[in-house]
This record gives structure tokens, C-alpha cells and sequence, in this order.
């Protein structure tokens, strides 16, 4: 089994994600405190699979990155795709949607092997949902 040497996936749950979010409409938005778009539409019911709530912090990637790599968040959210410059300091997912040659992917922190892949096989079984979220979010 993977191991989470910071053991991410058990503190978070039954507690609280701790989820940066860069603003990239349509994957992410920010309006009124409440967070929109794709991705957290996906991380909300990851979220509520693990009776977990989510702690937004909304900033810059290379300040989210930055929490990241220090292990003051458990995930990254932001339209990211595979060829991110910050795959050197973060762990991917493997794409979970495909549009064009984006392939799309979350950050967690490197090392929690357990709870990416917890992550991974979540977005996985929801590809079809994420797909759906998107063509939703087109004018």
C-alpha cells in the first residue's frame, strides 16, 4: 500500500482539505467567497466522499506551489495541465480530461503517495463528469 509519510489522507478524513485555487475560468473562479468552475465542482464531491470540508485559499500559483511544496496544502486546483512548469516541485494526477492538447491534472504534494493515489483513482471514475462540467461552462 502507499504510504503518505505526512499522512495526508487520514488527517484529511473526516476533517478538512486544504485546497489552493488559482483563478482560471472555466477550470476555477472565486465569485463571493465561493468557489466555481470545474475543478472545484470536483473537488467538492471528493470532498464529500471522505466527510471532509474544504479550506480555500485563493492566490497566485507560485505562492499555492510555494504552500505546496511546504506541505501547507493538500492540493492545487487551477486549470493545470501536464506540461505545468511546477511538476518539479509537486505531484501530478494523471489527466483526468483531455481537451485538445491540454491534458489536465491536479497538483498534490510530492511524496503523499497514498493520497494521490486516492486522488487520481477519485478523478478517474468522474472523467465523464468532468467532461460534462466543461461543456457546461462553454458559451
Amino acid at each position: 500500500m502507499p504510504y503518505d509519510p505526512e499522512e495526508t489522507l487520514e488527517r484529511v478524513q473526516n476533517g478538512t482539505i486544504r485546497a489552493g485555487i488559482s483563478l482560471n475560468p472555466p477550470w476555477t473562479d472565486f465569485t463571493s467567497g465561493k468557489a466555481e468552475g470545474v475543478e472545484p465542482q470536483l473537488l467538492n464531491k471528493f470532498a464529500e466522499q471522505h466527510n471532509a470540508r474544504i479550506e480555500w485559499t485563493v492566490d497566485s500559483e507560485s505562492d499555492l506551489f510555494r504552500a505546496l511544496k511546504h506541505q501547507q496544502l493538500d492540493v492545487v486546483i487551477g486549470g493545470l495541465t501536464s506540461s505545468t512548469p511546477w511538476s518539479k516541485q509537486a505531484a501530478l494526477t494523471r489527466p483526468y480530461l483531455t481537451i485538445g492538447s491540454d491534458e489536465h491534472v491536479i497538483a498534490v504534494p510530492q511524496g503523499e503517495n497514498r493520497w494521490l493515489l486516492e486522488f487520481d483513482r477519485f478523478l478517474q471514475s468522474h472523467r465523464r463528469e468532468a467532461k460534462r462540467h466543461y461543456e457546461e461552462e462553454q458559451p
